[in-house]
């Protein structure tokens, strides 16, 4: 008898557990959907605007090295606004698949956050992380400044490469060999493995 009254007992509790569960589902439906459509697998929606992929300096160093050959390696630096006469600091060179002029604006703005983490790496004590700062590239011996825009064609990432002048405190944009730094981009031209053997 002790087994049945237990066993009932388990039973009902269950029966009024699944019941009141049911009664609290019915009763907020509405308000459940909005938020199980929200969550769990529901694609976030991201404004309409495309979100830019993060550019990687290695991936767009070899994109450098595949047009160097074929287009202008154009001059890139950045200055810090809000200063008085501030100068225009080397930090490397971009190109471009087709080796257009026009497209050298937007190659500068797509590649600005290699170009800004680049530039605080070479000048420090002329940049800080709380600067603000422009990015810009020289053509015909004069700096122009780069739009900083946010819309691009689609993949044109792959069509532009960056490199930037060597630092061997951090090893970017050196070429080793054994442990030995076997050349760099010493700003004064654009540098490739093969020179300096």
């Amino acid at each position: 008898m002790k087994g049945q009254s237990i066993i009932l007992l388990a039973l009902s509790s269950c029966l009024w557990t699944d019941g009141a569960f049911i009664a609290s589902t019915q009763q907020s439906f509405s308000q459940k959907t909005a938020l199980a459509m929200a969550g769990f697998g529901a694609k976030k929606g991201t404004g309409g605007k495309n979100k830019m992929k993060t550019l990687k300096p290695k991936q767009q160093w070899d994109r450098y090295g595949d047009y160097a050959k074929k287009s202008k390696n154009v001059e890139v630096g950045v200055r810090v606004l809000g200063e008085d006469e501030a100068e225009w600091l080397s930090v490397g060179f971009v190109n471009t698949k087709e080796n257009k002029d026009e497209d050298l604006s937007l190659a500068v703005s797509r590649q600005r956050s290699i170009i800004a983490d680049h530039a605080k790496r070479l000048h420090p004590l002329s940049i800080s992380a709380k600067d603000k700062i422009e990015w810009g590239y020289k053509l015909d011996e004069s700096w122009i400044t780069a739009e900083a825009v946010n819309e691009f064609p689609k993949n044109f990432e792959k069509d532009i490469g960056f490199e930037g002048i060597g630092d061997p405190k951090s090893g970017f944009y050196c070429y080793y060999k054994e442990g030995k730094i076997l050349s760099m981009n010493t700003g004064n031209a654009p540098a490739n493995a093969e020179s300096s053997d």
